[in-house]
């Protein structure tokens, strides 16, 4: 699976800083498991990635139990900010998953 993320949160994953990230628990992550790998791409560069692998995935019905879960380090948000991501409806509706994440290669210095 690819990923598209702001530099910020890129820069917080290739440092290792970031371990979890958060996704709605919709049709498209329904076979998404422990030990695939995600490709996050650089939303300024496309060029650079990072690969990944699923370590653990935790579902989660709000974002205050993704916080219960996971420190707000880990997640690199903090919960006001991951609450802009999700509308309130889409939550309630799918739910998240909370997917912790290993840092495998990067192809950038």
């Amino acid at each position: 699976m690819d990923i598209r993320l702001n530099d910020k949160l890129f820069e917080k994953i290739s440092t290792g800083s970031k371990t979890v990230e958060v996704f709605l628990n919709d049709e498209q992550m329904k076979h998404f498991g422990v030990g695939d790998t995600l490709a996050i791409h650089r939303e300024s560069n496309d060029d650079d990635y990072i690969l990944t692998s699923v370590w653990s995935i935790k579902k989660c019905r709000t974002i205050d139990e993704v916080y219960q879960k996971f420190p707000a380090a880990a997640i690199g948000l903090t919960s006001t900010e991951l609450a802009q991501s999700y509308s309130t409806e889409a939550i309630k509706r799918h739910g998240l998953l909370a997917i912790k994440i290993r840092l495998l290669k990067s192809n950038f210095n």
